[in-house]
């Protein structure tokens, strides 16, 4: 018997699957924010559960070693051209396997692929784990995606870009380029101003100015104003910050300032307190206001605000598309606009080969 062999018999006698039901919630998320090496919020069933039940066919799995929980992976079933696909959650940014503390060895991480692969392969033609991205985790992630190609699954990468802000000087910038430093200074010399965003109101004014942006694109916000709001108010309120970038609104026709603030930029960004990692979500400008260039100011404040706080690291995510095979060349110029550095989000798939019976009549 050769060691996988060994290894797989060993896997289906000390671990245990069990499809994820509604009593396993508080177990789940006390795994996922304490106990794991790879777990975030967005990974809790606290974050999921905002989704309502009919927008995804819930697929979630817990994995079990000798009664204990050793790992949890967040999951949806879809139909797609015939087959029955397990896919990471997609009310989520990351799913993947998250993996317990007390099992990250090269041999039960391996056990604990074997026995989630075994499970799988008997409910499913297809498998797509998107891994939590290595920024986030407090352990990094080689030695899980390497067992996943161990067992067999395929990979693409994402490329994706953030700011070592340990690494970054006091003046933050200095490793902007040029024109995003002249793009600055214009906008504080006409007195545009950020701050935090106050309330429900001006979280719904950030997301309209989020959805005519995207209708550009003939696409629309992944969230509603109100999911947005019960975010801040109630749902995961340490993690998640809105900014935003203010004018004092100026009368058009006597041309002296009216005493309303007028938004010209806004962001949503989630705070991993677990890796003092800050991620930009959504950052959205009012485009009729581009000759002072608010996103930018935006940008730099959020970098200078990130630094202040104690982050170590502020990410932009992802500059690809179409699975990693179109890079946006525009998006990702930006991005180093702004002395940025790079990394991989990695996405794991597997097919199972399913045997064919043979029903044609003699």
């Amino acid at each position: 018997m050769g060691f996988d062999d060994k290894s797989q018999e060993e896997a289906d006698a000390l671990f245990r699957v069990e499809p994820y039901t509604s009593e396993y919630e508080q177990e789940w998320d006390r795994f996922v924010l304490c106990e794991s090496v790879n777990g975030t919020f967005l990974q809790s069933r606290n974050f999921l559960n905002y989704h309502p039940k009919e927008r995804f066919c819930d697929a979630s799995f817990l994995v079990y070693c000798k009664g204990k929980l050793a790992a949890v992976c967040p999951a949806c079933r879809i139909e797609e051209g015939g087959k029955r696909i397990l896919y990471s959650h997609r009310g989520s940014t990351f799913g993947g396997i998250v993996i317990g503390q007390d099992f990250y060895t090269a041999q039960k991480v391996l056990q604990i692929v074997q026995a989630a692969d075994s499970y799988c392969q008997k409910e499913y033609d297809r498998v797509v784990l998107k891994n939590t991205a290595n920024l986030f985790c407090a352990e990094k992630g080689e030695l899980l995606e390497y067992m996943l190609g161990y067992c067999g699954y395929r990979s693409y990468a994402e490329l994706s870009t953030y700011i070592d802000l340990e690494q970054t000087e006091a003046d933050v910038t200095r490793g902007f380029d040029r024109n995003k430093k002249r793009n600055i200074a214009k906008c504080e010399e006409h007195g545009l101003y950020f701050r935090e965003l106050e309330g429900a109101e001006e979280i719904r004014d950030f997301h309209a100015l989020l959805t005519i942006n995207l209708s550009k694109y003939g696409v629309t916000p992944v969230h509603t104003a109100e999911e947005l709001i019960e975010f801040y108010t109630e749902r995961i309120p340490d993690n998640v910050k809105f900014y935003g970038v203010f004018d004092n609104e100026t009368g058009r026709e006597t041309g002296k300032e009216t005493g309303k603030e007028k938004m010209l930029a806004a962001g949503m960004l989630f705070s991993f307190q677990k890796t003092k990692t800050l991620h930009a979500q959504n950052l959205s400008a009012d485009y009729r206001f581009t000759q002072f260039s608010p996103v930018t100011y935006l940008y730099y404040k959020v970098i200078a605000c990130a630094k202040a706080q104690g982050y170590q690291y502020l990410s932009w995510g992802i500059s690809t598309e179409q699975e990693g095979t179109q890079l946006n060349m525009g998006l990702i110029r930006n991005k180093e606009s702004y002395g940025s550095r790079y990394d991989l989000n990695r996405t794991f798939i597997k097919d199972y080969a399913k045997a064919k019976t043979d029903v044609s009549a003699d």
